[in-house]
Order: structure tokens, then C-alpha cells, then sequence
């Protein structure tokens, strides 16, 4: 009946067929609808069995095409403007009027809009042919044109647009989703560390007593959640036969009985701190990579705010250690008027002495992770970098060799980065957290050191480790800190080279 309406156009829109005519438009969809009208009386218990799975796919792929010519108009819509002459101040707000959405649903069908028209033609012809499903453009709208780094890569010939389109016509949705995390990871890693250590700040739990008990609401990111989700199902076990209980009656049993395991050992074990219900898995070059990539052996020096990269590294310390064992460089002019120091930095460097120095860096070099392949937890969900940094940090490795077609060709013994023994004197040294004006004490911590000690063939040591507390050692690797022990204390500098001070010691 369509392709009447249309003068014989054909009726097969985008996924095939001609298009309709632009003046049958609206009589070519009223006919579909009159068309489908007929479905709400369908006895579907009388339709075979195999024919109800053929109409099925049919109906998924009249969808399909359905949401790309959807999205196109209202791509359209929104271009010629004729909405806002209805008072609406946004096209969301318009949109939400129009079709009784919600303001979230009406907010996520613009942005798909506008993605698919002005940054994922390849996505939206393959949405119009029905070979991808909306879901899949979701996925893309997400986590593929979220920064300019990715925008660009969405162009490059052999992993970009076209590559992701192909996965997606493979793949379910969520598997898509962990393809093309791990695709913005590698194409993008700062801002992947930078939207993880956002996602850290955001972490909230409320505990709130009521008239007959406590109310429990908050907000996890990932790898917290993880971490708290296998251990609620490690309380849970498995389900007894004759256990009525729902799911979400067993977790909070589960938790109750964390907590009071907690609270029964009296205190955390004394031996070295890990978290043991969190795999991780990482090919070695991912390691190799963040090793390279990890900062400068010496913290950058900056003055006026501004770091100094004369030699295009992390910082400028290279330059200032010259400086002050060898002199000047330039005859006329003094290196310390080229490249003043801060006043932080200049003390530092009064107090200095060569041997008599470690440092622990938690920065990383974006740059040198574009394109490696990330570490994954076990559910396959990819990890950025300063994540994997902070787990391979005060962690147990194992390794794992594979052959051919993933054959498992050695297992190598789990083993701790630093050992029980280190862990009690390092304890014995620092006793609590050593982050200025913290004063955790150490059931509330574990030992934060640096993945240098792989890149530059370093031993483990307990000079090369500091006691801190959880919180501060997640901070420390969000925000690239790096620590410096110098004449028997403890220096922390941020990523810009300023020295972090107690509240005390401020001027």
C-alpha cells in the first residue's frame, strides 16, 4: 500500500528499495501504520513456532531502519528551526512536548541525532540498513566521540569508524561496549585516566538511621564496585534449597556478615596489604608500556607555576641537577636566571644530597599509551592506565604464558611485590600515613611504591615504599603524584612540580 501512496517510488526506505517521495511522505507512514495496526490482533499462541522467530528478526530489523530514519529527522527538525516558533526553548524540551518522553529519553534521541548526523555516517547508514541496532549507536555516542583525540581517530582508515561499525554488526551491544572501551582507551588513555579519577570523586555511601533501622544509598565507580560486589557474593555463597530469601535480602545479609568479620579480627592483619578479589589481566607489553611510561626519576621543578620541559621529558630536573653540580652553562648568563626555581623547589634543592634520595612517581605519560592494548578485570571490562598502575601497585603478580590458540603453556607462582618482612619495617619507619596532615594509622593503609623499579632494574626495597592510607594511595595515582624521601622525610609534589604542605607548615 505504501508504494502506491508513493506513485510506485517503492517503499523500502534506506535498508533498501527506493526512497519515498518527499511529497507521499506522511501518506507512506500513515499507510504503515495502518499496516501494523493489524499486529494488536494477531493470536500470536497460533502462529508456528519457527515463523514467530522469522517474524521476530523482521520486526527487530523494521526497527532498526525505523530509528536511523527517526534520527535523521530529527536531525533535520532541529536544522530548519520551525520548532522553536511553538515558545519551546531547547529542542529537547520541543521534542519531550511532542512525543510525551521524558526529558532524559528526549535528551538522548537529540544526541544520537546530532552524533549520527554530524560525526557517525558510517553508523547511521548501517542504523537505516538495519545492519546495527540502536543500542549499538548508543554504545558509540558514549564512548567514541567524547573527546577530539577520539573524534579524529573515528577517521582513521584502519581502526576508525568503519572498523567499530564492522565489530558492531558482530557482536551483541554489551560485548560492543567493552570493544569500544577498550578502542577510547588505547586511542585516548589521558582522558580515560582523567574521566576514572573524576569517577573517584564521585564515590558516595549514606548510612542513614530511620525509625525502625538504617537506610543504605550511594554510588561506586568500577573498580570499587568490583571489589565490594565479589565480596558480597563471597559472603553469599551458594544459594541453600530450602533458602527463601530474595537476592537483595542474601547481599544484605552478606554485608552484615562482612562487616562483622571485619570488626571480629580487632584489627587488619600486620602483613602486607592487598586487594584480593580483584584480577586484573595484562599482556606484559601493556606492563612494558606502563613502565616506560611512568615519570621522570626526580620530581619536575617549576617556576611561576609553569613547568620547564626543556628536554621534552616529565620535568626538568635533569637540567636543574646539572645546574647545581656543574655550574652554569652559558658563560654570560647563569642556567638558575634561565630557568628560575620556586622557592619549594630551591629548598629541596638546598637539602639534596646525591645517594641520599628516593623518589616514587606516580605520573604517566599519555602519550607513550596511545595505542596499547589496556588490562582488563575479569569480567572483560578494560581498565586506563593510572587504574592499572594503581592495582599493579601493592599487588600480587602471577604469570600466565600462552601458545598457540591460547593455550596455556606455564603458570608461574603468585608473588608479592613486597614482602611481609619489608611491609613490618616499613610500617616501623613511616607508622602512619604520610601524605601532610593525614595521621591514618596502619590497619587503614597499605604501601604505595612505583613501577620504575621494572623500567630501571631497580631492586624492592623498603626505601622504595611509603605507608599510606587507602584514600591517599587511590589520590596519589589519580592525580599523578610524586613523592620524594629526602634527609629522612617524606616530599609530595603534584603533577605541575608544586610541593603539597601541612596545613601547619603554610605561609
Amino acid at each position: 500500500m505504501a508504494a502506491e501512496v508513493a506513485d510506485g517510488a517503492g517503499s523500502g526506505g534506506a535498508g533498501g528499495g527506493e526512497a519515498w517521495s518527499p511529497a507521499h511522505l506522511v501518506e507512506g507512514l500513515r499507510s504503515m501504520l495502518a499496516e501494523s495496526g493489524g499486529l494488536a490482533g494477531t493470536s500470536w499462541h497460533e502462529v508456528d513456532g519457527h515463523q514467530l522467530h522469522e517474524a521476530l528478526g523482521v520486526l527487530e530489523q523494521v526497527e532498526r531502519q525505523l530509528s536511523g530514519a527517526r534520527a535523521a529527522m530529527l536531525a533535520t527538525i532541529e536544522a530548519n528551526g520551525l520548532w522553536a516558533l511553538g515558545g519551546q526553548r531547547t529542542f529537547s524540551a520541543w521534542l519531550r512536548t511532542r512525543t510525551d518522553a521524558t526529558a532524559p529519553s528526549a535528551s538522548r534521541q537529540v544526541r544520537q541525532a546530532r552524533a549520527l548526523r554530524d560525526l557517525l555516517p558510517l553508523t547511521r547508514a548501517a542504523l537505516e540498513a538495519g545492519r546495527v541496532s540502536e543500542d549499538h549507536v548508543g554504545v558509540l555516542v558514549r564512548g567514541a566521540i567524547t573527546t577530539n583525540r577520539l573524534r579524529a581517530q573515528l577517521s582513521d582508515d584502519e581502526f576508525g569508524e568503519a572498523f567499530l561499525v564492522e565489530q558492531a554488526q558482530r557482536m551483541d551491544a554489551g560485548s560492543f561496549a567493552k570493544l569500544v572501551a577498550t578502542w577510547a582507551i588505547a586511542s585516548d588513555p589521558e582522558a580515560a585516566d582523567g574521566a576514572w579519577r573524576d569517577d573517584t570523586t564521585k564515590e558516595q555511601l549514606t548510612l542513614s538511621r530511620t525509625m525502625d533501622g538504617y537506610h543504605l544509598n550511594g554510588w561506586l565507580d568500577e573498580l570499587s564496585g568490583q571489589s565490594v560486589d565479589t565480596a558480597l557474593r563471597a559472603h553469599m555463597g551458594r544459594k541453600a534449597k530450602d533458602d527463601e530469601r530474595t537476592p537483595a535480602q542474601r547481599r544484605a545479609a552478606a554485608l552484615t556478615s562482612l562487616a562483622r568479620q571485619s570488626l571480629d579480627a580487632g584489627e587488619q592483619g600486620k602483613g602486607a596489604r592487598i586487594r584480593p578479589h580483584v584480577t586484573v589481566t595484562a599482556d606484559i607489553e601493556t606492563l612494558r608500556a606502563l613502565a616506560a611510561a611512568t615519570g621522570s626519576p626526580r620530581p619536575p621543578v617549576t617556576s611561576g607555576g609553569r613547568e620547564h620541559e626543556p628536554g621534552g621529558g616529565f620535568g626538568f630536573w635533569e637540567e636543574a641537577t646539572f645546574t647545581a653540580s656543574s655550574g652554569p652553562r652559558d658563560p654570560d648568563r647563569s642556567q638558575e636566571d634561565l630557568f628560575p626555581l620556586s622557592p619549594e623547589a630551591q629548598a629541596w634543592m638546598d637539602t639534596w644530597q646525591p645517594g641520599d634520595t628516593h623518589v616514587i612517581s606516580a605520573a604517566i605519560d599519555p602519550q607513550a599509551m596511545i595505542g596499547v592494548q589496556p588490562a582488563t578485570l575479569e569480567d572483560g571490562t578494560p581498565i586506563p592506565p593510572a587504574m592499572l598502575a594503581r592495582l599493579v601497585c601493592e599487588s600480587s603478580l602471577s604469570r600466565v604464558v600462552f601458545g598457540p590458540e591460547s593455550t596455556v603453556l606455564d603458570v608461574g607462582r603468585e608473588q608479592r611485590i613486597f614482602p611481609a618482612h619489608m611491609v613490618r619495617a616499613i610500617i616501623a619507619r613511616d607508622k602512619t600515613c604520610q601524605v601532610p596532615d593525614c595521621d591514618e594509622p596502619p590497619g587503614n593503609g597499605e604501601i604505595h611504591h612505583s613501577i620504575q623499579w621494572y623500567r630501571d632494574g631497580g631492586a624492592t626495597c623498603v626505601e622504595h615504599g611509603i605507608l599510606l592510607c587507602w584514600h591517599h594511595h587511590d589520590w596519589v595515582h589519580a592525580y599523578g603524584i610524586t613523592i620524594v624521601r629526602a634527609a629522612g622525610r617524606w616530599y609530595f609534589y603534584t603533577r605541575h612540580g608544586q610541593l603539597i604542605t601541612a596545613k601547619h607548615e603554610q605561609t
